[in-house]
């Protein structure tokens, strides 16, 4: 049985990435509108049963769009979120096709999509259930963005190094440097988030697709110096490269060599 209760929010302090996991909160209790079981709807969304879920719209009890309290979400978040957080593919299939809104924020400003391109690790091909969530929610028309200043689904797959989940959103038109404007940004970009964990492969794959290393964070760093700081040596070294690289120059050409750069 896949464990419900991890949550995991990413959110930004002072330029630096902390995690929050949060765990074992059952009994969550009241929801914010009257009969709903709270911990029977999150079993029910957990355990994939879409039934359960279009029962309980039927009868009224909720909307598509409702927002249920949930672990790391105390002030309640979209089904559509939850569902996409645990890789629920038949319960996400029903509520696109009644109409959730795709693009549902949690009280953090998470999207459904960036939290299937973030989750994707239990050990339970749950890699291939984000994938299928992300691919849902994309073609059922949400967006690869956020509003300005905020994560991106490509940033979060970024920062878990889920090398599938960056393709895709990469090859379906993501913004690589998501919403920077002159060299800054308010939000670590993908690059940094790949950067700060010393995810090798995820680095070279956002430079190979244009990725802006001498991006900085308002009033914080780039994403070399994000590695240096973390003492990420094995990733440094492609960033500083990725610096120099003069206008007209792909990375590739400059920092892998030419049998690289013609595979382009």
């Amino acid at each position: 049985m896949r464990n419900r209760f991890l949550a995991q929010t990413m959110r930004v302090l002072g330029g630096l990435v902390a995690v929050l996991v949060i765990g074992g909160c059952a009994g969550i209790g009241g929801d914010h509108r009257a009969g709903v079981d709270v911990d029977g709807m999150l079993n029910a969304i957990s355990q994939d049963d879409a039934s359960h879920v279009q029962a309980a719209v039927n009868r009224g009890a909720i909307t598509v769009n409702q927002k249920l309290p949930a672990p790391g979400y105390s002030a309640g978040a979209p089904l559509i979120a939850l569902a996409a957080r645990d890789g629920s593919l038949q319960v996400l299939r029903y509520l696109i096709a009644a109409g959730a809104d795709l693009n549902a924020r949690t009280p953090v400003n998470e999207t459904p999509l960036m939290l299937a391109a973030y989750f994707g690790d239990d050990g339970s091909n749950s890699s291939d259930r984000h994938d299928a969530a992300m691919r849902l929610l994309v073609e059922a028309g949400a967006s690869l963005e956020n509003v300005q200043h905020n994560y991106t689904a490509l940033a979060y797959a970024a920062y878990q190094n889920r090398q599938r989940a960056l393709r895709y959103l990469l090859e379906r038109g993501a913004r690589v440097d998501a919403d920077a404007s002159g060299r800054t940004v308010y939000v670590n970009t993908p690059l940094m988030m790949a950067a700060i964990q010393g995810h090798r492969d995820a680095v070279r794959m956002l430079l190979r697709a244009g990725a802006d290393p001498l991006i900085r964070v308002h009033g914080g760093n780039t994403a070399r110096e994000f590695a240096l700081k973390y003492r990420h040596s094995h990733v440094e070294p492609l960033l500083a490269c990725a610096e120099a690289v003069p206008p007209g120059m792909r990375y590739a050409q400059r920092c892998e060599g030419p049998s690289v750069a013609t595979s382009q």
